[in-house]
């Protein structure tokens, strides 16, 4: 679920209770994404959103790989914290505390903010793509998968590590996506970083900000890809629970 969707339990106690009913069945798997971690360790009111995510979620999806074939998904909440020496510092120092306690200190004792190298290569891509065409720059980040055939290369997308072309490809898209006098977000990074995870954790329903369901980003890179599950897409919360509760229904 987009970050906005998560906060608006915390908003809505009727909406957390009847989610919380439909979630806490055994054929319901909520997962947890590292763009929603992000996105919080800057919202007000983090030890409350921690009990509805210990309540709600499942298991979490750690940080990505820069590359590929698989992606994991952890039953352990704490590989959910993007800084590699801090988890070993939580490990370490209070893994015997309650789960709620551990996320809770992990929240407070988190910052995160894009780098300028985010806000640089985002106009840079957007410059070069304007230049070059979607199909020339993604023919240069995959350059290893380009094969010759003739007098021209031909990139087989199939054998690019699944990690590394769809972390990529969200971002092509994205930036392709911009208006022409779009300022570039930092809360971006998050979006994109959930839906990332969600395509390649093999999720089968996302619920995401309606800006990116209007503009198909996520279908815009699932089309390329021969997925086992087809992800399907909401952008409102209602629809999104009904069609879940629905599908507990018939199991």
């Amino acid at each position: 679920m987009d970050t906005n969707y998560w906060i608006s339990l915390k908003q809505d106690p009727d909406r957390f209770k009847s989610f919380y009913e439909t979630a806490s069945s055994d054929d319901v798997q909520v997962y947890f994404s590292t763009g929603n971690f992000i996105d919080l360790v800057k919202a007000k009111e983090q030890d409350l959103m921690t009990k509805i995510i210990v309540a709600i979620a499942d298991k979490v999806l750690p940080p990505t790989p820069e590359k590929g074939h698989e992606f994991y998904v952890s039953d352990y909440f704490l590989d959910i914290v993007p800084d590699d020496e801090y988890r070993a510092t939580v490990r370490r120092e209070i893994s015997d505390l309650p789960l709620i306690d551990i996320l809770q200190q992990a929240f407070r004792d988190s910052t995160w903010s894009a780098t300028d190298e985010y806000f640089v290569g985002m106009e840079q891509t957007r410059d070069l793509i304007e230049e070059w065409g979607h199909d020339n720059l993604k023919g240069v980040a995959f350059e290893d998968y380009l094969k010759r055939r003739g007098d021209q290369y031909v990139l087989h997308e199939h054998e690019v590590d699944i990690v590394e072309y769809v972390k990529k490809e969200i971002y092509f898209h994205r930036v392709l996506m911009m208006d022409p006098n779009e300022a570039v977000k930092e809360n971006d990074v998050a979006d994109m970083l959930v839906c990332t995870q969600a395509i390649l954790s093999d999720c089968d329903m996302l619920l995401i900000e309606a800006k990116w369901a209007n503009l198909g980003l996520v279908e815009a890179v699932t089309e390329n890809i021969d997925g086992e599950t087809e992800l399907e897409i909401y952008k409102d919360f209602e629809a999104f629970h009904r069609e879940l509760r629905g599908a507990v229904a018939n199991t």
